[in-house]
């Protein structure tokens, strides 16, 4: 009883003093109550658009910092600088990975503050893991391994596109997904389970990605082919 739970209170007021309404609906006609309501909504709105203004300014200086302070591919030493295209695509690179990848963190945050999962999509959760699972073997394999960049310099008569701000993203989504999903099992979930469906698309997902890298292993396929890339060797 009493106050919002944690640092919830201090951070949304107004749900504070409506917080503690529901627990004791009389106070709801106090007029004390009324006026911090009011008072309260005025700065809630304030903040919320500071705090949103600073979030954008942040991701905007995060994605230039990175993108003209690092090279926006990798050249050989005493080769010219990036041109201005280059410099370009290394920002908005950088940039997107900074925008998509604060948009992973109120969900965890929120399963943090509040010790509950409840409401959260366990499925979702479970899919999102495996799915940047495979985007980060797919951007590590054509940015680090010399096997995959020649099958793809073959097939496709130019050098990969993958960027470091690709494997950064993929990497840390991984991360956060992971520690997303660990949340569902150390957290209260009131009741809630994963799916049938989703788990036997699950296992069948994991199934292939293992059946695959045992052929590209065994060379019958090439590993472009089972990090889904079907374009064929080039005459």
């Amino acid at each position: 009883r009493g106050a919002l739970p944690g640092a919830l209170s201090p951070l949304f007021p107004t749900a504070n003093h409506w917080y503690m309404a529901l627990q004791d609906p009389r106070r709801s006609s106090e007029p004390s109550w009324r006026a911090a309501v009011g008072s309260s909504s005025a700065d809630g709105i304030r903040r919320a658009k500071l705090a949103r203004l600073a979030l954008a300014a942040a991701v905007v200086c995060l994605g230039l910092g990175l993108g003209l302070g690092l090279p926006s591919e990798r050249r050989p030493s005493g080769s010219c600088p990036a041109s201005i295209s280059g410099g370009l695509s290394g920002v908005l690179g950088w940039t997107y990975f900074a925008a998509w990848s604060a948009s992973f963190y109120p969900q965890a945050i929120q399963n943090y503050v509040r010790r509950s999962v409840v409401g959260l999509s366990f499925d979702f959760a479970l899919l999102n893991l495996i799915a940047f699972g495979c985007y980060s073997a797919f951007n590590l394999a054509l940015f680090l391994s010399p096997t995959v960049q020649a099958e793809y310099a073959a097939a496709h008569h130019s050098s990969s596109a993958v960027r470091p701000n690709d494997v950064f993203f993929a990497l840390h989504a991984l991360l956060i997904s992971a520690v997303t999903l660990l949340q569902v099992f150390l957290y209260e979930r009131g009741g809630q389970t994963f799916s049938l469906p989703a788990k036997a698309a699950s296992a069948a997902i994991l199934l292939g990605a293992a059946v695959g890298a045992g052929l590209a292993a065994a060379r019958p396929i090439r590993w472009l082919d089972w990090l889904g890339d079907p374009h064929p060797l080039a005459p």
